[in-house]
């Protein structure tokens, strides 16, 4: 049984696929040879899985959210946190799962159609869009604040605060939260954090304006991959300041800049750091 191969990257939102294994319950788990299904990540769950439903001959279900899973050698399904090997691992196939409402019966081989939530799918994508846009923009309104050389580097070889100092990254609807810590490791690297949490009302106002002046670019935003399967790397682009900056990530995207409308950020103090919450109103 060979990797799912993944379509969400070309922006696919329905796909025709041969069943590969159902393993069927209270809520019934499917895996297909193809699917246009983002299944949110096991290793960093910033992204939720789709949504949507599976039509097959006789028979239609809902579908998800979708998961990652893996299946051992012997053929048993992992799924999510509990997948016990790194990705690639010999002799493991890694796949998109389907949870399907109820009990279904799919014999190997079948084919069925998969159609996403093509409305919920794009507000997700106009949160992950507008959440790299924020770190990156986050990244240069915290220039000042370095007192050393950095050699972590963003895509615009500005010092990637944003990498160093997240801890949790959840993308929403039309929006994200992400958790920063500023820690005895940051510090040392030359953050002066004092100043930075005593001004994060003005480093908000910097970052709402840089993301304005972005945005009013309207610039395409392009997706690319290594290859077919979900475990291939994904990548996100973005041509800004004339430059074309490029991000490596999994999930979902809108089309341009433009799409994204109006994007601003919150930024709040909190335990041994500060939240930043990032709205999209298109």
């Amino acid at each position: 049984m060979p990797h799912t191969r993944a379509s969400f990257v070309l922006g696919h939102h329905q796909e025709q696929a041969s069943v590969l294994f159902c393993q069927s319950g209270d809520t019934s788990l499917l895996v297909t040879d193809l699917t246009p299904f983002h299944p949110q990540s096991h290793l960093w769950p910033d992204q939720p899985g789709d949504v949507g439903t599976v039509h097959w001959e006789g028979g239609d279900a809902t579908v998800g959210p979708c998961r990652m899973g893996a299946i051992s050698p012997d053929g048993k399904l992992f799924v999510d946190q509990a997948i016990p090997v790194k990705r690639g691992a010999e002799g493991w196939r890694f796949v998109v799962v389907h949870p399907l409402a109820g009990h279904c019966v799919l014999a190997v081989g079948s084919q069925v159609t998969l159609r996403v939530d093509a409305e919920a799918r794009h507000a997700l994508s106009l949160g992950h869009s507008g959440c790299h846009l924020a770190a990156l923009a986050l990244n240069r309104a915290l220039m000042p604040y370095w007192r050393k050389e950095v050699s972590e580097q963003d895509a615009l070889d500005q010092p990637d605060f944003d990498r160093l100092a997240i801890q949790t990254s959840r993308v929403e609807p039309m929006g994200s939260r992400e958790q920063y810590r500023i820690g005895k490791s940051l510090r040392k690297k030359g953050v002066n954090s004092e100043a930075l949490l005593a001004e994060l009302a003005q480093i908000e106002v910097q970052v709402n304006r840089q993301l304005a002046d972005w945005v009013a670019s309207g610039a395409e935003i392009r997706r690319s991959r290594a290859g077919e399967a979900i475990i291939d790397s994904r990548y996100w682009h973005c041509s800004l300041e004339g430059r074309e900056v490029t991000i490596p990530c999994g999930g979902t995207h809108v089309g341009s800049l433009a799409e994204l409308g109006l994007v601003q950020v919150q930024l709040a103090s909190c335990e041994e750091g500060f939240t930043l919450t990032t709205r999209v109103t298109p």
